[in-house]
């Protein structure tokens, strides 16, 4: 603050931000702006909601702009006031501080009834750049007339890829037409290369049943700058609505001459999405970049028929089965090829596992996908009981994460490794010599609390261990398998 103004200048300045004269209201905003009055904050905060004047309340922004960490948390507060006005303007002067610890704070006036406080809102969260913000936002999808809708859209344009996944699980889910529209219309707006990784989602939304959002998603393709995107163009133009034809026609026509898409080589890439299929004795795991892929229909089918292939051949493993051929007559390999090119990412056949014997197979979904895989053997009695309770034993194995089945199965040398570990922190601690035994067998049973399936909690009954919860149920287990691609700690 400018030392020749004085606490009596600041005072006379808050009394006049309510002044009847509006010229009288902008010079005290403009003075207190200029002096970087911290405590003028509170006064500043108060007449947002008060200001009938638009160019008066820009003034009173660029005021708290100048003493921000002042004025931030009386912001942060006001979204909660009874005003409307108020709300939405501390919304509007938060979206230029851009701040993403903002996010959690921004979420319930996401949804506000109030359509100009809401469109506010949806602009504040897209700058804070927050993966926080998505799924508010994206619940908001479909709300209003085309103006708000678009406002909602470049909210998102401003997040960019971060919500491209959750653009593309309300096309592929929402009920609504409305919504599913307005997700593909998004995704084009947001443009290439943030959207890219929702080509293959809007390719195969383009058999949508509502005919509106089948324009909107061959028109969202079209908007995107990629081979991928360009391939599904073309392909509409053999779909049965003369509308869609049509438009694949106009959008072909701008194409560049190009060769076809190939598939993008795994080698160098990070694969940290996919999903797991099950077939009787055997997982299968695809990964590739983007959740997208892996959340489309394309790459659920391919996993599962590649699944359903290893179960004939119990030689095929995750070196042979690109080799081998599925009941269409393509190879595993070509068919993985096939699809990475539509998709523009890289995709790879990460693992096989088998488990000989009877058996039964969980699969964990996250986001809506199986991302993680389980194979139980046991030789329990087929029914819904035994169903019940190795649905339960599947779980454990998806989320306790075991290394082993029983502690028999425990190697020597990593019993071992436990008794040293112990004995070492033990030493560090100065415990005496003669308790070491007990540390070990306490290290020991930690050690299978921990890593043994059936000596682990249960997971659905805290009350028991794995173990208690088969007794006398006639189950007894013979093995585990798991699968986890993308899987998240």
């Amino acid at each position: 603050m400018n030392d020749t103004v004085t606490r009596p200048d600041i005072i006379t300045a808050i009394v006049l931000l309510g002044d009847a004269d509006a010229e009288v209201r902008l010079r005290a905003a403009v003075d207190l702006g200029t002096w970087r009055a911290a405590e003028a904050a509170p006064a500043l905060v108060a007449r947002l909601g008060n200001e009938p004047s638009h160019a008066i309340r820009e003034t009173l922004t660029w005021a708290l702009l100048r003493i921000a960490d002042a004025s931030r948390p009386l912001l942060l507060a006001a979204l909660g006031d009874a005003s409307w006005l108020t709300r939405m303007q501390a919304c509007h002067v938060l979206s230029k501080l851009g701040d993403a610890g903002d996010a959690d704070v921004l979420l319930p006036v996401i949804a506000d009834p109030v359509d100009a406080v809401a469109s506010r809102a949806w602009w504040a969260a897209g700058q804070t750049g927050s993966v926080d913000v998505v799924e508010a936002l994206a619940e908001q999808l479909g709300r209003g007339d085309s103006e708000l809708r678009n406002s909602l859209s470049i909210a998102f344009e401003a997040l960019g890829d971060i919500g491209v996944p959750e653009l593309g699980r309300r096309l592929r889910r929402s009920d609504s037409a409305a919504v599913r529209e307005h997700a593909a219309d998004t995704l084009g707006l947001i443009g290439s290369p943030a959207a890219d990784p929702g080509v293959l989602t809007l390719r195969e939304a383009l058999d949508d049943p509502d005919p509106l959002v089948g324009f909107a998603v061959l028109n969202a393709l079209g908007q995107l700058d990629s081979a991928q995107a360009r391939d599904a163009v073309r392909a509409a133009a053999d779909a049965e609505d003369p509308r869609l034809r049509g438009l694949a026609a106009r959008l072909t026509r701008r194409h560049r001459s190009e060769p076809p898409a190939r598939a993008v080589p795994a080698q160098g890439r990070v694969l940290a999405h996919g999903l797991v299929a099950a077939a009787p004795g055997v997982l299968v795991g695809l990964a590739c970049e983007h959740a997208a892929l892996a959340e489309s229909r394309a790459m659920l089918d391919l996993a599962g028929r590649i699944a359903e292939l290893a179960v004939g051949d119990p030689r095929l493993d995750a070196a042979t089965l690109p080799a081998a051929v599925l009941p269409d007559g393509t190879r595993v390999g070509d068919a993985l090829d096939r699809l990475s090119a539509l998709a523009g990412e890289a995709l790879a056949l990460a693992s096989v596992e088998r488990l000989e014997g009877p058996s039964s197979h969980y699969l964990q979904l996250v986001d809506g996908v199986p991302r993680i895989g389980v194979l139980i053997g046991h030789t329990g009695a087929p029914g819904p009981e035994t169903d019940r309770i190795l649905a339960k034993v599947g779980l454990q194995v998806a989320l306790g994460r075991p290394r082993h089945l029983a502690a028999t199965e425990v190697p020597a040398r990593e019993w071992e490794r436990v008794r040293e570990a112990s004995l070492r922190q033990a030493r560090s601690e100065g415990v005496p010599e003669s308790l070491d035994e007990r540390v070990v067998a306490g290290a020991a049973a930690d050690y299978a609390t921990r890593h043994v399936l059936l000596n682990q909690v249960s997971i659905t009954d805290p009350g028991v261990t794995i173990d208690g919860l088969l007794y006398g149920r006639g189950i007894r287990l013979t093995g585990f398998r798991r699968i986890s691609v993308g899987d998240r700690p």
